[in-house]
């Protein structure tokens, strides 16, 4: 499945339909989440096809939501206390790899 950002939608347009119309599904990304897949008419009858209804996706959807909320606050309280949160967990992980960028350049020297 090709990748493109919601500029290049903008952009090629006319190629990437033609591409999807010819059975070609490309993934549309925003900010690298994705966001929308691009498929040929065929195949949204296809899915259509299958049977769930609107009300049905949006209920699974729904539940999907509610069992990752519920795994978040399962996480929340299995986090030692005092443990950084993801946000101080992750400028931690980018100090400690700046660190190690730095000492393989002198070497792996450490500052004197």
């Amino acid at each position: 499945m090709r990748t493109v950002t919601a500029l290049d939608v903008r952009r090629h347009l006319g190629e990437l339909l033609d591409a999807a119309s010819a059975g070609e599904r490309i993934l549309i990304e925003r900010d690298h989440r994705p966001m929308a897949v691009l498929i040929s008419v065929e195949e949204a009858e296809q899915l259509d096809e299958l049977g769930e209804t609107r009300e049905e996706r949006m209920k699974r959807v729904h539940e999907a939501m509610d069992r990752l909320q519920a795994l978040a606050k399962q996480m929340a309280k299995n986090r030692p206390p005092g443990a950084p949160g993801a946000v101080e967990s992750i400028r931690l992980d980018r100090e400690e790899r700046t660190d190690q960028v730095l000492r393989a350049a002198r070497g792996g020297r450490d500052p004197e």
